[in-house]
């Protein structure tokens, strides 16, 4: 199984509803939504996966973003409507969203830490009906020390077989493929690079699936800016079937003006390259190339969500031949 972990930034959700509705996203892939906002994307997109019968990991505890502040803003809402219409209309949302947020869809999960390792052993939170995360070695400790005791549903850890060593029950590895650069321009460095091979060898060193950031990292950004170069990142297969990622980079890089054309410049790179007609042409490479041919500039968050589809895409295909 493939866990690839989202922030719940909109064009990220975006990606996932649009590939469910799609039917291009693999049963054998089930997201994982550390949520940032709380908003109709969150949970229209949650509802999409409700509709089709589909699993998605919800983090309880996420550690950025504004979803605690605005959740509770939003329990608000009926009490600041102007009338009795708008307050019934109100309530009637808030209480469509909770019972999405209790649907057996959605699997509880948590980001490990000494606070959540305290509420397992009190029995504050039942580890059997969750999924714990281990973003780092450092509650390597933890699981020294009670071992079994604070061991989920499922158990992701880092690529780490110390770590392994200590669990019991199913575990998940988790890896940062994406090799973040300080700024776009600096892709033009290494513009191929190895990306992954946990979907080869995760089997065999014993973890019941494997979990990433996609091309995104987990460096989480609250808010954006307009860069000095555009940067696209496509993976793809190499003859070995491990995952590679090229990034197509704009040329006019100097000032952070003119974003439309370091678009154009990054696509026509795009276009040429030689490994273009040996790769499937996803629905997240239309999605960049119809904006391309009709001239027009997508934004960089449409970027970023198609090229987030590309992979998602490559991934259920791939999982889907190697079941």
């Amino acid at each position: 199984m493939y866990y690839p972990y989202f922030r719940g930034r909109q064009n990220e959700l975006l990606c996932l509803r649009e590939m469910l509705e799609q039917n291009k996203l693999s049963d054998k892939i089930i997201p994982i939504v550390e949520p940032v906002r709380c908003n109709n994307t969150f949970f229209s997109t949650l509802e999409t996966f409700i509709k089709n019968d589909r699993t998605i990991v919800i983090i309880q505890n996420p550690e950025v973003g504004r979803y605690h502040q605005e959740f509770q803003t939003m329990l608000k809402t009926a009490d600041k409507a102007e009338d009795e219409k708008s307050r019934k209309k109100a309530e009637e949302q808030i209480k469509k969203n909770l019972e999405i947020l209790k649907d057996r869809h959605l699997i509880p999960a948590y980001l490990m830490g000494g606070k959540v390792v305290n509420d397992i052993l009190a029995g504050d939170i039942n580890k059997e009906n969750v999924i714990l995360i281990n973003k780092g070695k450092e509650n390597y400790n933890h699981y020294v020390q009670y071992g079994e005791k604070i061991c989920g549903k499922i158990t992701i850890i880092p690529n780490d077989m110390d770590f392994k060593d200590e669990l019991a029950g199913d575990a998940v590895v988790l890896e940062d493929a994406f090799n973040k650069a300080k700024r776009n321009a600096d892709y033009s460095d290494c513009v191929d690079e190895f990306f992954s091979k946990n979907h080869i060898t995760y089997k065999k060193r014993g973890y019941q699936g494997f979990a990433d950031y996609s091309v995104v990292g987990d460096v989480y950004e609250e808010s954006g800016f307009s860069p000095l170069a555009i940067a696209i990142h496509i993976v793809y297969f190499d003859e070995k079937k491990m995952l590679q990622i090229h990034h197509f980079v704009s040329d006019t890089n100097e000032k952070s003006a003119d974003l439309p054309r370091k678009f154009e410049e990054a696509m026509e790179k795009l276009q040429s390259w030689e490994l273009l007609g040996r790769i499937k042409m996803t629905a997240g490479l239309s999605g960049l190339f119809s904006y391309y041919r009709n001239g027009r500039f997508p934004g960089l968050g449409l970027i970023k969500k198609y090229s987030l589809m590309h992979h998602m895409e490559l991934m259920s295909d791939y999982l889907g031949e190697n079941a």
